[in-house]
């Protein structure tokens, strides 16, 4: 049931265990088809299960798990409960069948065994989900396997078979030493030098969960302690393939917010390292000032491990603020999917406290003709996942707009489809601040503010709006979806403020610069501010309507 292995990761994973990645592709005339059922042609659930298990055997197999007694089998292991979902069906016209299994669980007791959680898509769409499901390979045990290892037989041509085998990735600092900086003591990442910090002291930190997107860094050129241009680094996260944040954006591809946050939050990580925090007796908060990017590959469900590079290009300080400029590169595969640069700046209290927002914002005002044009948007129920932690799967809709834990809008308030400068459409999309809400929590410990890459998803979420308004009712039958966001589009930002939980109104509005009918595109650019600031400014946005779930 494999026709292929794509990827096998040894210290892949959400676990950091392993992952295997292979496929299968499906003929017209599959056996599995043709013989179950008459009249309604499906691959057999058993069979999808067994493709698991084959997956997970060959990962096993790589990893050296052999065994010489003709009495060894591999086989689940007694009394380890699965649980098996299964949500859509392989029939005829599918074309290929992906299974990712995750390792949880690897090791001896006596003989080897392994727990892993396994995934399997059709067509890029999500149909199976097996949890914990168990293997062990009988009748031997840890000494055994090690024997034959000892031996060094001749290598086979089993290994060169396998040119996209990931070789162990070189782990500088691990997923738990960014997560003590994120969210616990930072000296368990960064050392001594940053003792002062795990107590008695503010430090600028990256988001905690859910909303932390780094595993590991991998790869290093810069002085510690050393706040000068220069320096690279290189970080990878390991994408879910059952992401909280795919069930909440109800999408098989990413949300931009989630693309973006990867190398940014690299970029945070960097600076730390540099000893920017460490420059003033001050307390510094780290804050997103501009940006520019584009991205060239839709990142769905099955992306995988992404590797980002990021390169220090500038550093300036005056007035007790800093000022740090990045480039970054966003990779998948050997391919890059994502890259451009950006600005942060290190700000005290007083001057975030005293930040007068876009300077010179140029806010569409709609004139009452075009207020009385207003017509209603489409249908957006406040339906669950209410919060990350929330396991609830909505159903599959590709043109859904998001759920209630990443709907970053209450209302569109204001839709005039012919309304703003070009006449093509202008959007007014409001939020109440809640300060019990996820983000405020995750975003940043002792530092709560909204992260701006959701103030950019609401404005994203006007633009699927717009979307749905002008071409969802004459979209060819079949499903389709939202890309994360237009792909060869180039896109930039801008923030000059902040949204803390004291806040009490934000508002988010959209001009639409243009229409594409034949790829089903639309363009806009607008603003974002709150309690009147206008603090946000979102330039060249777009998304694109494309086949498929």
């Amino acid at each position: 049931m494999i026709d292929r292995v794509t990827l096998i990761d040894p210290k892949g994973g959400r676990f950091g265990r392993g992952l295997i990645k292979a496929e299968i592709d499906i003929p017209k005339d599959a056996w599995f088809l043709t013989s179950h059922f008459i009249d309604d042609q499906v691959m057999p659930g058993t069979l999808m299960y067994e493709s698991c298990m084959q997956s997970m055997r060959v990962y096993l197999l790589r990893m050296g798990w052999l065994a010489e007694s003709p009495e060894s089998s591999f086989e689940p292991i007694p009394e380890v409960r699965s649980r098996l979902r299964c949500r859509g069906q392989v029939i005829p016209g599918a074309k290929k069948a992906l299974y990712e299994i995750t390792i949880k669980e690897i090791g001896y007791d006596p003989e080897p065994y392994a727990l892993a959680d396994a995934l399997m898509f059709a067509d890029g769409r999500m149909i199976v989900q097996c949890l914990d499901m168990s293997i062990r390979l009988t009748n031997t045990n840890r000494e055994r396997v090690e024997a034959i290892w000892a031996a060094k037989r001749a290598a086979t041509a089993f290994t060169p078979s396998l040119p996209n085998v990931a070789a162990p990735v070189r782990e500088l600092f691990t997923a738990q030493q960014i997560l003590e900086y994120a969210v616990g003591k930072p000296s368990l990442c960064f050392g001594d030098a940053y003792r002062e910090f795990d107590a008695n002291r503010f430090l600028a930190r990256l988001p905690g969960p859910p909303y932390l997107f780094l595993d590991r860094i991998t790869a290093l050129k810069a002085p510690a302690l050393q706040m000068v241009p220069g320096g690279t680094v290189q970080g990878q996260y390991d994408v879910p393939a059952d992401a909280w944040y795919f069930r909440a954006n109800r999408q098989n591809s990413m949300p931009f917010s989630v693309i973006l946050e990867f190398p940014l939050q690299i970029c945070g990580w960097l600076a730390a390292y540099m000893g920017s925090a460490m420059t003033s007796r001050e307390n510094l908060h780290f804050r997103n000032l501009d940006g520019n990017a584009i991205l060239h590959e839709d990142l769905r469900r099955d992306a995988g491990t992404l590797t980002a590079d990021i390169a220090v290009t500038k550093v300036a300080q005056s007035g007790g603020m800093i000022i740090q400029g990045y480039t970054f590169k966003v990779t998948r595969q050997g391919r890059t999917v994502y890259e451009g640069d950006t600005v942060f700046g290190f700000f005290t209290e007083e001057a975030l406290a005293n930040q007068v927002g876009i300077r010179g914002a140029q806010l569409y005002t709609p004139t009452a003709a075009e207020t009385s044009r207003h017509v209603s948007p489409p249908d957006w129920p406040d339906s669950a996942p209410l919060h990350p932690g929330d396991a609830h799967q909505p159903p599959e809709d590709g043109l859904a707009l998001p759920a209630r834990s990443y709907r970053m809008l209450d209302s569109i308030d204001l839709f005039v489809p012919d309304g703003g400068p070009k006449g093509l459409g202008f959007l007014r999309g409001t939020k109440r601040v809640d300060p019990g809400e996820w983000f405020f929590k995750a975003h940043f410990y002792q530092d709560p503010v909204i992260p701006g890459s959701l103030g950019l998803e609401a404005f994203m979420q006007l633009l699927k709006a717009a979307a749905l308004h002008r071409w969802k009712d004459t979209l060819p039958a079949g499903p389709w979806h939202f890309e994360s966001f237009a792909t060869g589009a180039r896109h930039s930002w801008s923030y000059r403020g902040q949204i803390i939980p004291t806040n009490n109104l934000v508002t988010v509005e959209a001009v639409i610069d243009a229409f594409d009918d034949e790829q089903r595109l639309v363009r806009g650019s607008g603003y974002l501010h709150v309690d009147g600031r206008v603090i946000y400014n979102m330039r060249e946005f777009a998304i694109r309507l494309v086949p498929g779930l």
